[in-house]
Formats: structure tokens, C-alpha cells, sequence
């Protein structure tokens, strides 16, 4: 075993493990253990884009990831180790136009669809090849070679499969809805993809007034999307709701408004001519905001529709069915027009006079001009609200009407709900947010118009109509030509785009549609495609449904879902049989992690400056159910935190490179209590983190080991060190290095998985030194059974008590100034019998501890008080009147003799004090105080008594003491090792340090590892003159 540097350098660490777990094919010879295990683990990994680099987000949830499959393989479990990238699909495209400069679609479309497919293709393979290397260095374990992608020929068609049995179930429509549209994009999105889609926008809103035919008034309405009132078909009041018709300042034609929201008039009412039911407008006819326009030439009539309220706006509602979710459901009800103003791109068509070939977005102030050349337009006010944008270009969505394909909800969602039922949910309260969304979810919206996606498998013939889904390669094969099918390079546009099939139902020649797939439907099919389902159904059996997979709670509408749908569609339940949804990433001070801000960390900047193992630890640590804050102040607390398991380990290196303890095969006879302590502590240790790790409770793992490594730093190695160095007991001292290495050994292996780099340097330098038997990787061993088995009834809970009454001790010293080193003559520990045992059983320890000479049990602690009086103001002041003050001032002036007296006289019912003669005992109150030879310190139950008497012998062997350290601490300084012997002079004036320095020479000889003391030491390494305790010293010294 080769000494070790007493502070680590993580990074260095890290990059020699990584070597040295390829070097070794340690990943294989782990896969290669387990395989024949009998025992597996159904694993399941939610694909990452490979469409950017990680982010030290995505290094979370592959840490969480990681850990489970870690723990299960150190507990002999196989698992399919088969890591996934989505690879296709909006996420890719996005960042594919801006690399190649890209503004749209239209771009793309002059780029031509085989070269923006082939950058989509090749920016996957570049990014998919930097995710897996900056996943290695995180020290996740994968079958690197063998990753699944989305875009694979496999993935694809085992989703025809899937949309082939939904078309056969009747669940396949297309149909026309107002969607979420990205006019960027030039697609739509579905309902859960705009989950945490919505962001809090200000825009300009504007009250508007449309002439009601045939009469002289007004109707006042309100909207936030201006560029929908082109669109305008209809315009809604609450038939239940009473409106006012107001006579207005500067208007020559009253304004109807609700009643309740006359305050949208401001200064501007002067009466309300009459009141009316809103059921009284339902019927009139009004003009349009723009009636010259060729798509509003219809007649445009109020509605009745419940909905409408007046807490915003005016209480009357521009119904636009082509432009909104809820107007379309109210137009289709009554048979209202759909007007659709604009392209895919957000573009204004032609016919649409003012705003032909405007996009959407900068049409505001153009309508608010239109609308007030034509004496309708009110005013217009800013206006916050939550508007949805696009979650991956990030800008602001509009609403519009387009055919689109979905699949059916209502008929499934009762299995749905079923399902979610069989599945452990954690936190909890996910279960309820994924049962909220299938109660309440529409019909899945699986069409996207674009390009580089899932293409679907729909063909529909112009001759007969007739629908065809293709549900398989085969299948296309059979219908089209075998030979054109297997020269396409792979089944992306624009390539399948001309593969034309034979209609099976009148053979006439047919084009597929151009729209692919919502790319959660890539994802969700992987439990399928990727565990052989098709090929290989007792693989698949082997592996579904996933034990648990892991992924941010903003999954439930997302990956969790779509999971569930299509699992429950193909096999009737769910594909999981527990969920994790962790909650989210932000900075240090609590904001949102912005890729483009300055709060931004990378993931190699992070891995270089603090290392793998404490962006893991820091992941594991925290409660999924909360968010986890990054930062490099937050994570040097956590260094320090690794550092306590790093220094019980140097503490051991340090002795052990000297001593060399042979603990091979060794079995120890277990006596000494602190031993027996830490058998009993390490066993609790390993049997309560094997719970939280089977519980992927990973937080009370770290929880238990950061006590658990402070009680062995802090109590353990502390109460022990001189076993290791000065032990006169051979067996004692190989029994303390076995506790010491075991507990170090178990230790590194239980948190292996979470910290694999230090844990396998610590294997690799002690384990395998001392035991060469041991795994070749620290992976590759069993995670830790109990040590021996203790039985010592509560010795935890004693050792609890003595390190309780050693702390307490020291407050009580620190607060009278006692130095440790100077020692006293006695310590009592007064508290009930049941704190005896403790005291018993450790009270060497206690005494070596706290400096004391002897430790006594006391149950009674008055002894080492005394009473005295003070006068009782409240009586006295009746009986005495003015003389009160005399009387307490002749209390002061009695001696602590004569006050032992009076305390007699106070028991006996009167006292005599001064020129105060046989005074009531009820003038006076009796307080207690230590004696003047004791401090007393109380706590939780425990009271501590500390002779303070300190007599010349006990002066001189604390100045022994203190000129012990300060030489050490000298030691240290010269550079010397721990195994060094020295050379050493003193040269004092001083009396007492005289003295020391011949009663003690042997003990300071032996300590500091002195082999000579000579007058003066010639060529010495450090010469230093030193102050121990008050007294002055020259140390001279050299190696020997």
C-alpha cells in the first residue's frame, strides 16, 4: 500500500479510475458476473436528445440512474444495460436550423429534405458521440456500444405496429381543431407538450365597439389576441347576466356593457340609459371589425354561451372558432363558420386585405389604426397574463385551424386510470397530477407538420378514400415494391415520401402523408423496440414491465405518459411498476438555470473544477421531492463532506504503511468497547442504507453517512489513535486496525455507487494491498453484510450517554477557561442511575478524554453547592419598610463561614444578621451556588462537576502536556514524517518547564519520537523559541 497525500486531488483521482475501469474492461467483467445470476433487474432508460451537449442538469437524473444500476449489480442483479437518445423529431430540428442558419421552413424546403436530414442525422451522431463521453465521465456504466435511437429503423416501424392497432381499434381520426401552433416551427403542438410551457407576457389588449344593426348602440368587447379579429364569426354574451346601455362622454352612439364591469368605462360614463338580460341581445345582427374582408361576407349575429363572465373585459367575448379551442367547440355547437386567417408560418393570406403577408406577430398596431379610423376602437391597455410558447424555439404560440391526426382518449382512458393504480408513485403526489391529466386530457395529438420525425404510416387513396395503415417494414414491403422499399437508406423523409403503395381495397397507386409523429410517441414505444418485442418475446418478458425509472416530475404529461398509453394499448397494463419524478435544477441562489445566462455551468467545466464524484453526491443528497440548487459554493460544502470518509482513510494509510498489519483471514477477539461500538454502528450503517437504496431513497443514504463518518472520525479514530501508534498490545493493535479497515472498507462499498471514483482509489490503494484476493473493482464486489455481530445490548445508546457527557465536560471547561491540556483532579457526573452503565463502561475513555484524573458517580448534586440567603423583597419590604436596603447590604458583608451559620438559623425559622436580630425566615430566600473548589455544568438530564483545585503537581504535568503538543506541532512544521526519529535540545529559564523536562523526558522522548536529547543540536532543520503557557522555550531539532 503506498502512502497517500493527506489532501486528494479529485480530478486526478477521477481521471486515473476512469483508465483504470477501461484499461481493465471492468463494465464487461461486471456484465459478465451477474449474467448468470438468477437474479435481474428490469431496467429501462428515458432517451436523452442527442441534439446538444449535458448540461449538468441532465448529469442528475443520469447520476440517479446510475446509482440504482450500480446497487443492484454490487447485490448480484443483471440488468439491460442500454442507454437511449431520442434522435429525431422537433428537439433535433431546431437546433439543426440554427447551425445550418436556417429561419424556417421554408429555409429548409430551398435546402431540400435530403440534406436537412442528413445534418439532423449527422448533428445526432456528433452529440450522441459527446453525451456518451461526458457520461463515462460522469462514471455512468453503460453498454456504450450498444445504445438505442429513436430514429433507428426499429423504433420507427414498432410504432406503425402501435398506430396500426389503434387504427384497428377505431381510435385513428384526423380531424380539424384548433391547435397550439408554433408559426416558427410551422407546426402544432399537443396538450402535453405545453406542460411548464406557459410563462407569465405582457401584451397589449384592446376594447373594441361593434355597431348592433338597426339600433343606436354599441356592443363593447374585449380582446388580448388583436390579430384574431379578422377571424371574427360571432361575438358572446351571458344570457343569464344583466347589461348596461350607457350613454358615454364624446360618443354619439350608447355602449353596452355588463353591468358588473361598467368600471372598463372609466371617466368616461355619464348614465345608464337602461338596463337588459344579456338573453335580449341574443340575435342581433352587428357589423364586423373589418366586413370589406372576402372571409367575414356572412352574417355576424351575438350568441348565447354561459361560459362568458365579466371578472376580465367586458362581458362580452370575440368568438373567432378558427383561432381558439373553445370558440371552435362553441361554434361547432352552433354552427358557426370557421375562419382561418393565416399560414403555417403565421402568415396573413392574401385575401385578408390590410394584413395580407403580415405575420401575426406585427400586426397589433395596425388593427388598433384600422379599428380607430373606423370609429371602433376604445382603447387599448397593457395587459400581464400566462401565455403558452413553443418549448423548444421559446417563442409565443398563436392558436390555429388545422386537420391533424389523433388517436381517440375516451375509451382507453378507463385502463388508463386502471393502470396508474398498480404503479407505485414517487413523491405521491404525482400519482394524483397523472390521474388529473387522464381524467382531463383530449385526444392525443400525434401529427406534426415538419420533416426529420417519425414518418406515419398513413396512406389515403384519392380513388376510394379508404384509409390504409401500414403496421410493419413487412407490410410495406408487401403492398409496395420489396426491391425500391430496401434501397431506401432509412425510412425518413424524404426518402419514404416515395415509396407509393397499391391501395388494398381498389388497387389504385397511393402516397403516404407528409406529416410525421409527435416525438413522444418515439420514446414511449422503447419498452417495445428496445427490449425485442417483436423479435424476441421472452427477452421482452425478461424485461417488462421497468422496476422503476427515473426522470423529472414534468415527465407525468410527457415520457411517463405516453409510456403508459401506448404499454396499456399493446399489453393492457402498465410498462412500469414505479415512477420517480424528481423535481428541479436551478442555481445557487435559487433562479432558474438559463442555458444562455450567466448562471449557466457546463458539464465538463463543472466535472474539471470539482470532479464527478461531488456533482453525484450533491444529486444523491437531496430530496427528489425538492429542488436541488448548483453552485460551487454549495458544492465546496460538499467536498469538505467527502473529505471526513477521505481523512478516516489517510488517518489509516498513515499507520498502516508503517506497520504493514496483516488482516488477511484475520478474525478478531472483539473486547474493547469502542470496537465493539463501531461493529454495532457499521452493521446499522449497511442494514438501514440497504433499505434506502431498495427504496431509491438515495438522500437518507448520504444522510446516515455523513453521521455515520463523523461519529468514526470525531469519536472513533479520535478515542483510538494512540492504539495504532503506541499500542504495547500487538493483538490490540491489529484488532484496531481491523475494525478501522472494515469499517473503511464496508464503508467505501456502500457508497460505491454513489461515489465510484473515491471509493474505488481507496479500494484499489488499501483493499487490494491488504487483502489481494479482493474484486478487482469495487463494482465488481458485493455490497456489505454485516461485520461481526455485537451483543451488547444498547451500547449505542451508552455510548451516546459518554460521548454526551464528554461534550458537555468540554462546554464547562471552555466556559471557566480550562484548558484540555491542564488536568484536573476530579470529575463527577451527577444524573439518574440509568446513566451509570455509560459511565462504567467508558470511563477510561472518559478520564483520557476530558483530562481528568478521577471520574466518580453522583446522584446527589447538592454537595457541591452551598446555600445562601438574600433578602425576599416582597415580605421584607412589608416587615422592614426602609431598612430593607440595610438588610441586604449586611447580607453582603457576611463571609462565606458565617453565611453557612445563618443558612442554619434559616432552617431553625429565624436569623440574626448584623443589628437585624431574630428575623422571620420568611423575610428571606435561599439560593444555592458551587462551591468555590467546583464549576457545574447541566444538560438533557446529566449534571457535571469539575474540581477545579489545581495543585503544583498537577501544574507541572499540564505544562508536560502543552510542551508535548507544541514539539509536535514543531514536528510538523520542520516537514518531518510520522515515522521519522529526531534529535532534539531544550533550553529553558524557566522553573516549572525545568522541572517538566525531568519528570516527563521519557514520556516527551517517546511521544515526539525523540531518539537523542543533546544541549544543542548543530545543523538543526527548525529552531524556534515557543511560549507554553506563558513560559518561554528554545526547541532546536533535527533528523536523527
Amino acid at each position: 500500500m503506498r502512502k497517500e497525500d493527506a489532501m486528494p486531488d479529485f480530478i486526478k483521482n477521477e481521471e486515473e479510475m476512469l483508465k483504470f475501469w477501461q484499461d481493465n474492461n471492468c463494465f464487461d467483467k461486471l456484465v459478465k458476473k451477474n449474467e448468470n445470476s438468477g437474479k435481474h433487474f428490469r431496467f429501462l432508460d428515458g432517451p436523452i436528445t442527442a441534439n446538444n451537449g449535458m448540461g449538468v442538469h441532465h448529469a442528475w437524473n443520469r447520476s440517479l440512474k446510475d446509482i440504482m444500476l450500480k446497487y443492484k449489480a454490487m447485490n448480484g442483479y443483471s440488468a439491460h444495460y442500454q442507454n437511449g437518445f431520442d434522435a429525431q423529431g422537433l428537439w433535433v430540428e431546431v437546433e439543426t436550423e440554427k447551425e445550418l442558419g436556417l429561419k424556417d421552413k421554408r429555409d429548409i424546403e430551398k435546402l431540400g429534405l435530403d440534406k436537412f436530414t442528413t445534418a439532423c442525422m449527422d448533428r445526432v451522431k456528433k452529440y450522441s458521440g459527446i453525451i456518451t463521453e461526458q457520461s463515462k465521465r460522469l462514471g455512468q456504466w453503460m453498454d456504450w456500444e450498444h445504445s438505442y435511437f429513436t430514429n433507428s429503423d426499429e423504433n420507427i416501424t414498432s410504432i406503425w405496429y402501435f398506430l396500426k392497432e389503434c387504427f384497428n381499434r377505431g381510435w385513428l381520426v384526423q380531424k380539424y381543431r384548433p391547435m397550439p401552433w408554433c408559426s416558427h416551427c410551422g407546426t402544432s403542438l399537443s396538450e402535453h407538450e405545453l406542460a411548464d410551457s406557459y410563462k407569465d407576457m405582457e401584451h397589449l389588449a384592446v376594447f373594441f365597439k361593434l355597431p348592433i344593426k338597426n339600433t343606436n348602440n354599441d356592443i363593447l368587447v374585449w380582446t388580448t389576441t388583436p390579430w384574431t379579429l379578422s377571424a371574427n364569426v360571432a361575438v358572446a354574451v351571458n344570457p343569464e347576466l344583466e347589461y348596461s346601455v350607457c350613454k358615454v362622454k364624446s360618443q354619439d352612439r350608447n355602449i353596452i356593457v355588463c353591468s358588473s364591469a361598467k368600471k372598463v368605462l372609466k371617466d368616461d360614463l355619464i348614465e345608464v340609459v337602461k338596463t337588459i338580460k344579456g338573453s335580449e341581445l341574443v340575435g342581433l345582427e352587428y357589423e364586423t371589425c373589418f366586413p370589406e374582408l372576402k372571409e367575414q361576407n356572412f352574417t355576424h349575429k351575438i350568441v348565447a354561451w354561459e361560459d362568458v363572465d365579466a371578472e376580465e373585459g367586458s362581458g362580452a367575448v370575440h368568438i373567432a372558432p378558427g383561432c381558439g379551442a373553445e370558440d371552435f367547440e362553441l361554434g361547432q355547437k352552433l354552427g358557426l363558420p370557421n375562419v382561418i386567417p393565416v399560414d403555417e408560418s403565421g402568415i396573413f393570406f392574401d385575401d385578408f386585405g390590410f394584413l395580407a403577408g403580415k405575420n401575426t406577430t406585427e400586426v397589433a398596431d395596425l388593427v388598433f389604426d384600422e379599428l380607430k379610423k373606423r370609429g371602433k376602437l376604445y382603447y387599448t391597455h397593457k395587459h400581464m397574463h400566462r401565455y403558452p410558447i413553443c418549448w423548444r424555439c421559446k417563442n409565443p404560440l398563436i392558436f390555429r385551424l388545422t386537420k391533424e391526426w389523433y388517436i381517440k382518449a375516451d375509451e382507453i382512458r378507463p385502463k388508463l386510470l386502471e393502470a396508474v393504480e398498480t404503479v407505485r408513485w414517487q413523491p405521491e403526489f404525482i400519482k394524483k397530477r397523472m390521474t388529473d391529466w387522464l381524467e382531463n386530457m383530449g385526444d392525443w395529438c400525434i401529427s406534426r407538420k415538419r420533416f426529420y420525425g417519425l414518418p406515419l404510416p398513413f396512406y389515403i387513396c384519392s380513388k376510394c378514400g379508404k384509409i390504409t395503415v401500414v403496421g410493419s417494414l413487412d407490410e410495406l414491403k408487401k403492398l409496395s415494391s420489396e426491391e425500391e422499399v430496401n434501397k431506401l437508406p432509412h425510412l425518413h423523409r424524404p426518402y419514404i415520401d416515395d415509396i407509393e403503395i397499391t391501395c388494398p381495397h381498389c388497387g389504385e397507386k397511393v402516397k403516404r402523408v407528409t406529416e410525421v409523429g409527435d416525438c413522444w410517441l418515439d420514446a414511449g414505444i422503447t419498452p417495445f423496440s428496445t427490449k425485442k418485442y417483436f423479435t424476441d418475446r421472452k427477452f421482452w418478458e425478461q424485461n417488462f414491465p421497468a422496476e422503476c425509472v427515473i426522470e423529472m416530475k414534468e415527465q407525468i404529461r410527457l415520457w411517463f405518459y405516453s409510456l403508459l398509453f401506448m404499454s396499456v394499448t399493446l399489453t393492457g397494463r402498465a410498462p412500469y411498476e414505479k415512477v420517480i419524478g424528481f423535481a428541479s435544477l436551478v442555481a445557487e441562489d435559487g433562479s432558474k438555470f438559463s442555458k444562455s445566462g450567466k448562471n449557466n455551468i457546463s458539464f465538463f467545466d463543472a466535472c474539471n473544477k470539482i470532479g464527478a464524484d461531488v456533482i453525484r453526491y450533491m444529486f444523491a443528497s437531496n430530496n427528489m421531492l425538492n429542488d436541488t440548487r448548483f453552485g460551487y459554493g454549495i458544492t465546496d460544502d460538499i467536498r469538505r463532506k467527502l473529505l471526513g470518509l477521505w481523512n478516516a482513510y489517510i488517518f489509516f494509510n498513515t499507520y498502516a504503511v508503517l506497520d504493514n498489519p496483516k488482516l488477511d483471514g484475520f478474525t478478531p477477539n472483539i473486547t474493547n468497547v469502542t470496537d465493539k461500538w463501531l461493529v454495532e454502528v457499521t452493521n446499522k450503517f449497511i442494514a438501514n442504507s440497504k433499505k434506502y437504496y431498495d427504496d431509491q431513497q438515495f438522500f437518507l443514504v448520504v444522510r446516515d453517512f455523513e453521521k455515520y463518518v463523523d461519529d468514526l472520525t470525531n469519536w472513533y479514530i479520535r478515542v483510538n489513535r494512540r492504539r495504532f501508534w503506541k499500542s504495547d498490545d500487538e493483538e490490540d493493535k491489529r484488532t484496531a486496525y481491523w475494525c478501522l479497515y472494515t469499517a473503511i472498507k464496508k464503508t467505501c462499498q456502500v457508497m460505491a455507487p454513489i461515489i465510484p471514483f473515491m471509493t474505488e482509489h481507496i479500494w484499489q490503494n488499501m483493499c487490494r494491498s491488504l487483502e489481494p484476493n479482493s474484486s478487482e473493482s469495487i463494482i465488481l464486489s458485493d455490497f456489505p453484510s454485516v461485520m461481526l455481530e455485537m451483543k451488547d445490548e444498547n451500547l449505542e445508546e451508552k455510548t451516546d450517554i459518554a460521548r454526551n457527557i464528554i461534550a458537555l465536560a468540554q462546554r464547562l471547561r471552555n466556559e471557566n477557561q480550562l484548558k484540555i491540556k491542564q488536568p484536573l483532579k476530579e470529575m463527577f457526573v451527577c444524573a439518574s442511575v440509568n446513566v451509570k452503565p455509560s459511565v462504567e463502561l467508558f470511563g477510561e475513555i472518559i478520564k483520557e478524554e476530558l483530562n481528568i484524573k478521577t471520574l466518580v458517580f453522583e446522584e446527589n448534586v447538592e454537595r457541591f453547592n452551598e446555600r445562601f440567603l438574600t433578602v425576599n423583597f416582597k415580605t421584607a419590604g412589608a416587615v422592614l419598610k426602609g431598612d430593607v436596603q440595610k438588610l441586604k447590604n449586611a447580607l453582603l458583608e457576611v463571609s462565606d463561614a458565617d453565611m453557612a451559620k445563618l443558612v442554619r438559623e434559616y432552617d431553625e425559622g429565624k436569623v440574626s444578621v448584623g443589628e437585624f436580630k431574630n428575623l422571620d425566615s420568611s423575610l428571606f430566600l435561599v439560593s444555592s451556588k458551587p462551591k468555590q473548589e467546583f464549576v457545574i455544568m447541566s444538560d438533557g438530564g446529566i449534571t457535571v462537576v469539575l474540581d477545579i483545585t489545581i495543585d503544583h503537581e498537577l501544574l507541572v504535568e499540564g505544562l508536560y502536556r502543552e510542551l508535548t503538543r507544541a514539539a509536535q506541532v514543531l514536528r510538523k512544521e520542520a516537514g518531518f514524517k510520522v515515522e521519522d526519529r529526531i534529535i532534539v535540545s531544550f533550553k529553558t529559564s524557566s522553573q516549572d518547564l525545568t522541572e517538566v523536562l525531568k519528570l516527563y523526558r521519557d514520556k516527551i522522548m517517546a511521544e515526539v519520537l525523540i531518539k537523542e536529547v543533546v544541549d544543542d543540536v548543530a545543523d538543526c532543520a527548525i529552531d524556534k523559541t515557543l511560549s507554553v503557557s506563558g513560559e518561554e522555550i528554545q526547541i532546536k531539532m533535527k533528523k536523527a
